[in-house]
Parts: C-alpha cells; structure tokens; sequence
C-alpha cells in the first residue's frame, strides 16, 4: 500500500487498514519539510502509521525514490541525489543561499524514530496482547468446570469488581431498612448470596462494601466447580477479609435450596431455609446472554425475597453492528476440516469470541452532540461513529407469574410443548430482533464478513437513580474513597458507543463475532438488514442469523425516488448443532 502526500477520507482509511496489507510504501513526495529542513510526516500520516504498528502482524515500512544509503562501494559524498520534486524545485530557484546537502539517511532515522516513540497502548490491547483478531469458542461454565487461570484471567480487570463493588454498596444502602434479619447488636442483617463465585472475587468485594456502608452481612458464596469449591473453603479459613463469615455451598446454583439456618449447608438435617436480600452473579457473555445467565438467573430466583429482592446484575441487553474483517474470514477458511471436531460448514455457524483489532465498521454516522464519546481503538476515528442497534434485553428479577408457567409446563401441566423442542419450560427466554430486523445503512460499498456482538448491563440503578454526569459515573475509589456514594446508577458496557462513559478501561470480555460464510457485498447508499433469533429448547440455547443486502431506498432530492431493491443475502446460518448446553 502507497500512501499518498494527501491522505484519503477517513471511511477508505478504515477500508485499507482492515484489509491485510503487508507493505507500507512510503514515497518520497510523501513527506514534508520541517522548519530545519529536515523530512517529517503529516499529523495524519502519524496517526495512520500508528494504527499499523499496533497491529498483532504491523506491516514492512518501505522507504521509496529516497536518498540511497551509503555501502562500501559508495560513499555519502558519491551518493547522487535524486530529482527533486516541483515544489522542491521552485523552492530552491527562490532561495537566496543553496540548501546544504540531505543526510542520507534522513528518512530512515525519522520512521525510526516514529517507531521507538509510539504512544502507549490502552489497557485492552495491553492485555489482549497476541490475542488480536484470534477466534475462541465462548466459554460454557454450566457444562465445563472452568480451570483456575481463567479464573485468575478474569480476575486481572481494574474496572469489573470494583464497579460491582459500587453496585452492591448502593444496593446495601437502600435495602438495610427492609432486611428482616437482625444481628446481635440488634441491627439489621442483609443477606447476600454470590452464586457462581468461582475463587471468590464477588464475595471479597460484598465484605469490603459492607464495611464501606457500615451495613451488616451475611454472605454465602455457591459454586459447583469442586476444584473452586475447594479453595473457597481454604480461602474462608485463611483470609483475614474472609474471617470464617462466609457459608459455602457446593451445589449448582439452580438446585441450591436457600440460606440454612444461618449456618454452612454441611450437615443433614431439615434446616429451614430463609430468602436472599441480594443475589450477586458475574455469568454474563460476550454477548450477554450467551453463556445462559437467563437460565441460571431464572433458576435460582426462588431463593430471592419476593418483595425487596435484587439481582445483580438487574438487567442487561446484546448489540449487533456489520464488520468488514478480511483478517478473520481467511482464518475460517483456512482451518481443516477436522479442527475443533466440527466440519467446514460448522465452523461458520458458531459464534466466536474475538478481541476485533483489523477491521472496520461498515454502517457509520455522523458523531451526534451526545454525551456519550465513542470508546478509541484502532479502528474509529473521531468524526464518524459505528450504528450499533440492540437485538434484545433481559431483566432480574422475573415476574413470579411467568416462572410459574414455566414450571407447569416443564411438568407437564399445560401446553403440548415446545415451538422448538422439548416442554416449553424456556420458552419464555426465547428472543428475535425487532420486527423487520436491524437495518443498518452503508454509506459506502464494501464487503461485510460478519456481524460484531456486544452487550451493555445495568448492575443496580438504585430507586432515587438521579442523572449524574460522566465524571460521577468514572470517578474511581483511589481519588476519592467515597465514590460509590455518587452515582445511583452503575452499568458495565462494551459497546464502543458507551465503554468510554460507562466502564472505561474495562478487559473482562471481548466482543464476539457471528460469521457469514459468504461475504455479502454491499453497493453505495447500500443496506444491510440482519435477522438474529435466539432458539432454546430443554437440552440448550443456541442462536440463528441471516443478513438480506438492499440497493437504494430514496432519491437525494426532486420529486423521484428510487425503489429499494434486494440484491443479496446470506442464507440461515445456526448455531444448533453446537448449542450452549443447559
């Protein structure tokens, strides 16, 4: 790739940098003159290199039509000296002295100097480091017992446990006057349960929120991995943070019966159970909903209050937007067939997790005057913004009425069954995108390779929720030790429209990517629509999407309008055969 003196609209940027470019050409002419006269780069020119070298694969740098360096055969003195350019020639006649000859090496030491002082790279590349553009299976916590470095992994985000901190402080708050339990001083006592605890990040930050608040806990940490339920015991027994407060149970969350008495489920007994105040899980997806925390969620909340419950998080939705992603594309088509055990078309009805790194967003927009800033990575730019839709949301807790239904029909007691399978027990988790799909407008022609998931989640919006600025919402507990007292409202997000706002410098999830297994090209003033359902029966969950390619869809003026026509599609891909299991 050649870049020109003048460098192009941003949107054709975007293109050349998703596509694999292995060589940087740098001409000669490219360059300008600083006030020494030495060669220099434009500010853009800067900025579009760097992008390159943040690559997991940067690209060659190629100096063109400059200077030769010296060898042995010659020498700097003998070296001759290109033509110069029509400015430079004009430039020079008008001087009153003649420029000294250029250091032969000028350009060269000036890309290497541009090389050895690149800004540093935020914290998501940082930590992603490798792991750029490189798909993964989502994780399935329900059917696999997660192994103790991704644990640790998910334990390394600065943003994540200390804004579910903040949410469970606020929820504290609010709760201690109607918590029934009472303590031995007479005090109120607020249940909390972790479940899916894992090491025990959650219940460390439920401690620490209780002695922020001054507010009484109880708190019990349900894990059915045995491994982590092994350390959550060593760790209730040696953390000083811990004391022995904390009543672990090893069981599947969805059968755990409820707090015993007050005491560790250890024995056999009838204890009687009581109800949770607070329900703390951290099972969200990449795509929210994909490792089945609406499952797991609606199983256990028989163990919540019925009247002032809360579920942490309270809600939480999925975001699509159309990528143009050479890079992954040629990864699909270039792994064999008996990889992972799937066939070739397998491979293309799974979603993948992926840290997106080369590639661009195909439908953009103007930036609006919002508050919201979109998240910088390398494949934004200020001026334009990605049109992310929402496909669905889910809230915690249910109503009591449709968990009911959902019981009888899991035993029988009404209904047929399923309309995809089994009793119909998960039917109501069922989800599509909005009638008519998501319709994504593309200013520009190009090609779309598949489609970037995200989600954004509410963990607690406290009732006297009040709209707080963005440095409230970002403020974090190192400047000023009572920041959970001033946002009422605390979200996790990675969307790139509202990352920056909402979780900033947040690493615990990467997006996750749904391939279309033919690339669909889309013409200028083009559209894409984009169907996703999201299917389940007894056994799972899996999902299915298709996208439909439109031509036109209105004139730019005068009394004739063009007739929106479709011009291609990609057929129902599904991810069925490879369903979460529940």
């Amino acid at each position: 790739l050649e870049l020109p003196r003048q460098l192009p609209p941003i949107h054709l940027q975007s293109r050349w940098y998703s596509e694999p470019v292995r060589l940087l050409v740098f001409p000669r002419t490219s360059f300008l003159r600083n006030p020494k006269g030495w060669p220099v780069l434009s500010k853009a020119h800067q900025s579009y290199l760097s992008r390159f070298l943040r690559l997991r694969f940067p690209p060659w740098a190629l100096l063109s039509d400059c200077n030769p360096i010296p060898t042995q055969e010659t020498s700097s003195a003998t070296a001759k000296t290109p033509e110069p350019t029509p400015a430079e020639a004009s430039s020079a006649s008008t001087s009153a002295t003649a420029a000294a000859p250029e250091k032969p090496t000028a350009h060269l030491e000036y890309l290497r100097h541009l090389q050895q002082t690149q800004p540093y790279r935020p914290p998501i590349e940082r930590f992603g480091q490798g792991y750029q553009d490189f798909l993964q299976s989502p994780l399935q916590p329900l059917t696999d017992n997660l192994e103790s470095i991704t644990y640790e992994v998910f334990e390394k985000d600065p943003v994540k446990y200390e804004w579910y901190e903040r949410a469970i402080a606020l929820a504290l708050e609010d709760l201690e006057p109607q918590a029934p339990g009472k303590g031995q001083d007479g005090k109120a006592v607020v249940t909390v349960a972790v479940v899916g605890a894992g090491r025990g990040p959650l219940v460390s930050r439920a401690l620490e929120a209780s002695r922020k608040t001054g507010v009484q806990v109880k708190v019990w940490a349900v894990e059915k991995n045995p491994n982590a339920y092994v350390l959550l015991q060593r760790r209730n027994m040696e953390d000083p943070v811990w004391g022995g407060k904390v009543s672990v149970v090893k069981s599947d969350m969805r059968s755990w019966r409820g707090p015993t008495g007050g005491l560790p489920a250890s024995g056999g007994g009838e204890d009687t159970t009581g109800k949770v105040d607070i329900l703390v899980s951290e099972l969200l997806g990449s795509f929210a909903d994909n490792e089945l925390s609406p499952e797991c969620l609606d199983g256990v909340q028989h163990v919540l209050h019925p009247t002032h419950g809360v579920s942490i998080p309270q809600s939480y939705s999925a975001h699509l937007t159309p990528l143009a992603s050479p890079r992954i594309h040629a990864d699909l088509l270039s792994r064999a067939s008996n990889d992972l055990k799937m066939s070739v078309q397998e491979k293309w009805e799974l979603p993948y997790v992926v840290m997106l790194h080369q590639y661009d967003f195909l439908s953009t927009a103007q930036l609006s005057s919002t508050p919201t800033t979109p998240h910088q990575n390398a494949a934004e730019d200020p001026d334009l913004h990605p049109n992310i839709h929402q496909t669905w949301s889910f809230s915690h807790p249910l109503p009591p009425a449709i968990l009911e239904q959902a019981r009888q029909r899991g035993g029988g007691q009404i209904d047929a069954g399923g309309f995809q399978g089994g009793n119909g027990s998960n039917e109501h988790n069922v989800r599509r995108t909005p009638t008519g799909g998501l319709s994504f407008p593309i200013p520009h022609r190009g090609t779309v390779h598949g489609l970037a998931g995200y989600f954004e989640t509410v963990l607690y919006a406290s009732p006297s929720s009040q709209s707080t600025g963005a440095g409230a919402s970002i403020s974090t507990s190192k400047t000023n030790p009572d920041a959970w007292k001033q946002p009422r409202k605390v979200e996790l997000s990675t969307n790139p429209l509202t990352m920056a706002h909402k979780s900033p410098d947040m690493i615990s999830w990467f997006p996750i990517f749904f391939p279309f297994k033919s690339p669909l090209y889309i013409p200028d003033n083009g559209s894409l629509e984009v169907q996703m359902w999201r299917g389940t029966d007894d056994r799972g969950v899996w999902y299915e999407w298709c996208g439909e390619v439109f031509e036109g869809g209105g004139g730019r003026g005068g009394k004739e309008m063009r007739r929106r026509r479709k011009v291609g599609g990609s057929g129902l891909h599904s991810s069925r055969g490879n369903m979460c299991l529940m």
